[in-house]
């Protein structure tokens, strides 16, 4: 078993699908939920499950919470759950916490009482829904942060034939290349040069502000 011990608080549709993503690596996972039959469910793939109140101090550190490397906290109905929860885990020595929440202002808050990570997941998927939408699907966009995304598509045709140099991808687009596939799913190739000629048929891969977006979505239509 891996030396590493993750932490989730709170096993709704949120934390449920984070533990079900980390049960198939390597690694000690520690659950809290105040259902017990949420973690009767998980029990198989759980090095300690626990029913009791996240907001517990004493119950967090009984369940082994100060020996995790990083906690989630998945609960995000409550601001004040959340924050006491955020509280007790840095209080009891947690090196990364990353917490969910459902609205700016919360955000603010955790960030503030010592959160290391603070996600919106619904506010996230509505930004990759956002520019799925925008470039009907053409382009594989991965958010990166709010200024910053990593996006992937086919060589436009009018890109065909020409250089780096002379695309000036960089100054035109603000699109950083890290790399080329011969086809999509093929292994990305980041041997290149600034002549190196564009070829049909094959896929860019590189890192774009997302504030020109907007700029490939056009080219890639």
């Amino acid at each position: 078993m891996s030396e590493r011990t993750i932490g989730i608080l709170g096993l709704g549709v949120f934390g449920s699908s984070v533990l079900e993503g980390l049960s198939k690596l390597d690694m000690n996972i520690i659950a809290i939920d105040n259902h017990e039959e949420r973690i009767n469910q998980f029990e198989p793939v759980l090095t300690s499950g626990v029913v009791g109140d996240i907001t517990d101090e004493e119950l967090l550190r009984s369940a082994g919470i100060d020996t995790c490397d990083t906690v989630v906290v998945a609960t995000g109905e409550s601001l004040e759950s959340s924050v006491l929860a955020v509280m007790h885990c840095k209080s009891l020595g947690v090196p990364t916490v990353i917490a969910k929440v459902k609205s700016h202002t919360a955000k603010k808050v955790l960030e503030k009482i010592g959160a290391d990570f603070v996600i919106s997941p619904e506010y996230e998927m509505g930004q990759s829904l956002a520019q799925t939408i925008l470039f009907h699907n053409s382009v594989d966009v991965f958010q990166l942060d709010k200024n910053v995304s990593i996006v992937e598509m086919e060589i436009p045709q009018v890109w065909v034939g020409q250089s780096l140099n002379q695309l000036d991808l960089r100054g035109r687009y603000k699109l950083n290349v890290l790399g080329f596939r011969d086809q999509e799913n093929s292994p990305l190739d980041v041997q290149f040069g600034p002549d190196d000629i564009l070829q049909a048929n094959t896929y860019i891969m590189g890192v774009v502000n997302n504030q020109h977006l907007d700029k490939l979505a056009e080219i890639s239509e």
